[in-house]
């Protein structure tokens, strides 16, 4: 049974267009991705919400921070950072740092994101689910069959789709 579902911070909730040298919450300008307050606010009533990011320049309290500046901090449960659990959403330890804090089987997670390689294909090579947020349109022929959606308001039939 799912229980916990997990989203790529940039570009997935988060615009990335500003600095990438700087933290996120430091930007003049923070924005979050259309729908994702909305998204999230319905899969908040059914499912432990949470961030997994590869982010090299921003710890937990930056990300917090960008999340208040959107007012969608108040969906997140937790937050994953590479920063501070020193690994990628590609390696096998970053998800098994996270399932252990989330007291967590592999089939009780999906971990959605816009980059096919570290937030779908990582997770999915470990057993947990993955749905790619494809909002570029990008093709895929691979051996394993990956669900995508294009835009936020598709990520809650995915899920059912998925269950």
């Amino acid at each position: 049974m799912l229980r916990f579902v997990l989203f790529d911070w940039g570009d997935t909730l988060m615009s990335e267009a500003g600095p990438l040298d700087i933290p996120m919450a430091d930007w003049l300008e923070v924005r979050c991705i259309d729908d994702a307050s909305e998204v999230l606010s319905l899969l908040s009533k059914c499912y432990r919400i949470g961030i997994a990011t590869n982010a090299t320049v921003s710890k937990k309290r930056d990300v917090v921070r960008a999340l208040e500046r959107v007012g969608l901090n108040m969906f997140i449960d937790e937050i994953f950072c590479f920063t501070e659990l020193g690994h990628k959403k590609s390696e096998p330890e970053f998800w098994d740092l996270v399932l252990t804090r989330l007291g967590a089987r592999k089939d009780e997670l999906v971990m959605i994101g816009d980059s096919l390689e570290q937030d779908v294909l990582g997770p999915m090579r470990v057993g947990i689910r993955g749905i790619w947020f494809n909002w570029k349109q990008e093709s895929f022929s691979g051996p394993l069959s990956v669900p995508s959606v294009r835009s936020l308001r598709e990520v809650p039939v995915a899920i059912e789709d998925l269950a």
